[in-house]
């Protein structure tokens, strides 16, 4: 049995299944959770200090499952040859819109693990208000995302 299919490489399949249906599933929940996530750090700075570790490694891993989802998308494309126009548009940006969130959660963390005397209030409140932002931003664009592709794939039903 090989782990990867010799035409599509890592992308492609992995045991036989298309490796984009099993990604996607990491980035739609993760996503949400640490966006929900960042913005309790932003508020609570107790929070911040406790979770924060955790909080950004579950950022790096969605944000690599956002890579791997995108990498996957495009030869998943090619696989199944379905018009999926809006949702591979939508899909080629959703790695990049998290980029933000990523990097105000570890400001964020900092400025908390250091204490409240690192940095000035303006600063830091900028820093919250921009964390919110991105963390909106993050939950809409992948509900935009993932209802696009569920209903690339699920569409059919409301026609039964």
């Amino acid at each position: 049995m090989k782990l990867f299919d010799e035409l599509g490489g890592p992308f492609d399949l992995i045991f036989g299944l298309p490796v984009h249906p099993l990604v996607v599933h990491s980035a739609v929940v993760l996503v949400p959770l640490v966006a929900f996530a960042g913005i309790a750090m932003s508020y609570i700075p107790s929070f911040s200090r406790r979770y924060g570790k955790v909080i950004l490694i579950l950022a790096l891993v969605a944000q690599v499952s956002l890579f791997v989802a995108k990498l996957s998308g495009e030869s998943f494309e090619e696989r199944l040859g379905k018009n999926i126009e809006r949702h591979a548009d939508l899909g080629e940006i959703a790695p990049f819109t998290f980029i933000p969130l990523l990097i105000l959660l570890y400001i964020r963390w900092r400025f908390d693990r250091e204490g409240a005397n690192t940095g000035s209030p303006i600063v830091r409140r900028l820093v919250s208000i921009l964390l919110v932002a991105a963390a909106i931003l993050a939950l809409v664009y992948i509900f935009l995302v993932g209802h696009s592709g569920a209903d690339s794939v699920w569409g059919f039903v409301k026609d039964l």
